[in-house]
């Protein structure tokens, strides 16, 4: 195969590079992420370079499910695949990709407007499926975010933005529409097969991301987004997130995060910060195997403050100071780097310094302001390879595929 003659020539460049950089990173280790920053995975211990893909071609939603309405399903095996190549040649690792966001497109409901989970329509699996064995085969690893906080926005029409899109925060309110979800969604998709695997056992799904950027919907932060309907309370979405977690944990081998949407909420001593709302501590009351696995926050230029009574920049905190009790991904950042006062080197190479355990740029598909792969490819292709000891992930370290955490049963 052609990826194959890619892939020996592409590890050969590599193994050279990284016996190049071993001296130079010897006599610089002290500045460096150490090992116990990084994500443990693979039976190894990486750094995360990636990007994100919250939608393909214009498809909100449309990815693997399907807006019934128009019909929209905006899955490409020829557009992934394209996508996979160029990113492999840049060294990128990983791909943060979204799946349910606001329930235009999946799953599939017993009413139109809220309702409970009935299973997921005929594309869905096998392009899920199709993702995850061309990411196997560009070596990437892929983190699905299952939801977005958009979930609980008034629902629409054929006229509007679908049927189904939003009204979903039963999912989160109520426990047996919860259920639903778990049973005829979630474990039917970790259950399916690809290849010799599942997807819920595949080495190239990393993690799954229960909700993206929760915080603008939980009333008790004070934050609510004014186009959510039905904002729900910070216990009712520990709970959310522990049982989602919890199911994911007790059939799968992968690991969970939440899109914190600042380190305001993802941080006891952060400059300013309210404090970390997601540590275990949080969590494990709902369900005990239901905590995160790794943190993950995003970064936009607002979030520089001050720097006198308040900052939520990565750049400002590192990982120490902020009081990160597990690893850290910046799971979302402009990939032109618009408002933070920083070039996008300084932006990649901040985070790595100050002990972050990797990064994804916002976005491939230049999806809005924040600049695409034209504007971040050059600053990650030389980001990574002089990180190669950190983000070059050996896919057969081990004979099993083991992440963290160990669940005890």
């Amino acid at each position: 195969m052609t990826i194959f003659r890619h892939k020996i020539a592409w590890w050969l460049v590599t193994a050279v590079s990284f016996f190049t950089l071993l001296i130079a990173q010897h006599t610089t280790q002290a500045q460096q992420t150490t090992s116990t920053d990084l994500l443990p995975f693979q039976c190894g211990q990486w750094y995360l370079s990636g990007v994100n893909v919250p939608w393909q071609n214009g498809g909100y939603g449309a990815d693997f499910g399907t807006v019934e309405e128009w019909p929209q399903h905006t899955y490409s095996p020829s557009l992934t695949e394209a996508m996979f190549a160029d990113l492999f040649a840049a060294g990128v690792n990983s791909v943060r990709w979204w799946v349910f966001t606001d329930g235009r497109g999946a799953p599939e409901f017993n009413v139109t407007s809220g309702g409970s989970v009935t299973g997921l329509d005929a594309n869905f699996l096998p392009s899920m499926a199709s993702a995850i064995q061309l990411a196997e085969e560009y070596d990437i690893y892929l983190v699905f975010t299952l939801w977005d906080f958009a979930m609980v926005f008034a629902d629409s029409d054929e006229n509007g933005t679908g049927e189904h899109s939003g009204m979903h925060g039963n999912l989160i309110t109520n426990s047996a529409d919860r259920q639903t979800f778990i049973d005829n969604a979630l474990l039917p998709m970790l259950q399916y097969p690809v290849d010799s695997y599942t997807i819920g056992t595949h080495p190239n799904v990393l993690a799954w991301e229960i909700i993206n950027e929760p915080e603008w919907i939980i009333t008790d932060l004070g934050e609510v987004d004014i186009r959510a309907v039905q904002p729900v309370s910070l216990a009712q979405m520990h709970r959310f997130v522990a049982e989602l977690s919890s199911a994911i944990h007790q059939n799968s081998s992968q690991m969970v995060t939440v899109g914190s949407a600042s380190l305001k909420w993802n941080s006891d001593t952060a400059l300013g910060a309210e404090g970390n709302i997601w540590d275990d501590a949080d969590l494990a009351p709902y369900a005990a195997d239901g905590i995160l696995d790794f943190y993950q926050v995003h970064y936009y230029g607002w979030m520089n403050g001050d720097e006198v009574f308040w900052s939520y920049s990565p750049l400002f905190n590192t990982a120490a100071e902020a009081s990160l009790d597990k690893p850290a991904i910046i799971g979302e950042y402009p990939a032109n780097a618009t408002g933070t006062g920083q070039s996008l080197s300084d932006l990649l190479n901040g985070y790595f310094d100050n002990g972050y355990a990797g990064a994804w740029a916002w976005s491939y598909e230049a999806v809005d302001g924040n600049g695409g792969w034209n504007d971040s490819e050059a600053a990650i292709t030389i980001f990574n390879q002089a990180h190669l000891a950190q983000t070059a992930v050996s896919p057969n370290l081990c004979s099993n595929h083991l992440f963290l955490p160990t669940v005890e049963k």
